[in-house]
């Protein structure tokens, strides 16, 4: 009769070491797959850094450097392609920060997050540049205090300078190694 009331317990006890033995297994291949895609995209966009490549972007929304402390969002023009694989879709958003500059023909513009249509999303270092090359989104206007507007629409070029996280929003992963300088 003991033997019946201590049985369930030994179930229960065999049904925990189960199930985390299956968790254990089971996430062991998906953390390896986690593992090689986030450095297969560090290598990828990598690439892209080392070779200084200009991806074509427009901004979306006028500027106003009046405002202190201001954003402008950018989408990529085409897809950014590396050794035949695609690395940044088409439409992906590239979130920008702008100097409130005052007297001047160009805005300087930093941008510090790509995110996909894929859901994506890369942390970097990059900068803006026209289609001339020259650095900063072209004023088409200034006030008489001094500030800059620029109209929406305007064919620019991202660099990425550095890629410093890559994942998904909420979760990423940052470089475990220091960029080769």
């Amino acid at each position: 009769m003991q033997l019946k009331k201590i049985c369930p317990r030994y179930r229960m006890v065999l049904v925990t070491l189960t199930c985390l033995l299956r968790t254990v297994i089971l996430t062991e291949p998906a953390k390896a797959q986690e593992d090689q895609w986030v450095a297969e995209t560090f290598n990828q966009l990598d690439i892209l850094v080392d070779q200084n490549r200009l991806m074509l972007a427009s901004n979306v929304e006028a500027l106003d450097t009046e405002i202190p402390g201001g954003f402008v969002q950018l989408i990529m023009s085409l897809p950014v392609k590396v050794m035949g694989q695609t690395v940044i879709a088409g439409g992906s958003k590239i979130l920008c920060e702008y100097d409130p500059v005052r007297n001047v023909s160009y805005i300087p513009a930093s941008c510090y997050r790509i995110l996909t249509p894929e859901g994506y999303d890369y942390r970097i270092v990059g900068q803006i540049y026209d289609r001339n090359g020259r650095r900063g989104i072209p004023a088409d206007r200034q006030k008489k205090n001094g500030a800059l507007q620029a109209d929406y629409a305007k064919e620019l070029q991202l660099i990425i300078e550095q890629v410093t996280a890559v994942g998904f929003p909420g979760h990423l992963w940052k470089r475990s190694t220091p960029n080769k300088e």
